[in-house]
């Protein structure tokens, strides 16, 4: 992220992207502002007039604001030199670890403790997907096959069973089967028991799981629903997908996908 804002002219800086009210420079202090916090570094405060920012509904969303906006008085350069000084630190902190130990706790960004792994797996996410941001806000090329798209295809695929059961409420028995075609290419399965929890099911069970719902896509425009990036109403946007099963259940699937605000 560092070295990709740095490359940045100053015109693409200010770019906007698929995070609403954002820029590219945006997301950069965003990702400055999470280290920062995760490094145990004080938040910081600012009086903001939030009818300027309609983006920031809740109030995680608007301490989130807080720590962009009071970088946007920085440079470029500075704000990118912010971020390498909290890769050094944050990578320091984690090899002060023990790396076999996941299910240590570790600060988490909602103010409590969470094992080390989720805490990985987590950050991995957040910042392959405001990478994501900035190559298509540029027209860079995407990197759609890299390690932190790998973690990012994992995590979105664990979360298979709370999307069908959370998100799109499906009733009881409900099979959920996405397949993911491309670079990264997988299949995640999921069912709905009858206390209406979602459990995973064994990909490898195949066509004998019986799907009674099922989306089909390429792993980037799998990835774009999964972070809320996409318009799921622009017909452009359905002709990536083939969805079958109950019509009602595979009208609201691809919103349903967003694991992200």
């Amino acid at each position: 992220m560092s070295e990709l804002g740095k490359r940045l002219t100053p015109e693409q800086w200010e770019l906007p992207t698929e995070c609403p009210g954002w820029s590219t420079g945006d997301i950069v202090r965003h990702c400055c502002w999470v280290e920062a916090l995760l490094a145990g570094r004080p938040l910081a405060t600012a009086d903001l007039d939030w009818e300027r920012f309609p983006h920031a509904q809740n109030d995680f969303q608007r301490m989130t604001e807080v720590g962009v906006e009071v970088r946007r008085q920085h440079t470029q350069a500075d704000v990118c030199a912010e971020l390498d000084g909290l890769v050094d630190l944050r990578l320091a902190q984690l090899m002060a670890l023990d790396p076999l130990a996941l299910d240590t706790e570790v600060p988490g960004l909602m103010g409590r403790p969470v094992p080390l792994q989720s805490m990985l797996r987590t950050r991995v996410f957040d910042l392959w997907t405001h990478e994501q941001d900035l190559r298509r806000a540029t027209g860079l090329p995407a990197n759609l096959a890299s390690p932190g798209a790998q973690v990012s295809a994992f995590q979105m695929a664990r979360s298979t069973a709370f999307v069908l059961a959370r998100n799109l409420d499906a009733p009881a028995t409900t099979v959920l089967r996405i397949a993911v075609t491309g670079p990264i290419a997988f299949e995640a399965w999921a069912t709905v028991d009858l206390d209406g929890r979602g459990v995973a099911l064994d990909s490898r069970l195949g066509d004998d799981a019986g799907a009674t719902l099922s989306l089909c896509t390429d792993w980037e425009t799998y990835a774009r629903l999964g972070t809320g990036r996409l318009d799921v109403t622009d017909p452009r946007v359905l002709a990536a997908l083939t969805l079958e099963g109950d019509p009602d259940l595979a009208a609201r699937l691809p919103a349903a996908l967003a694991l992200t605000p």
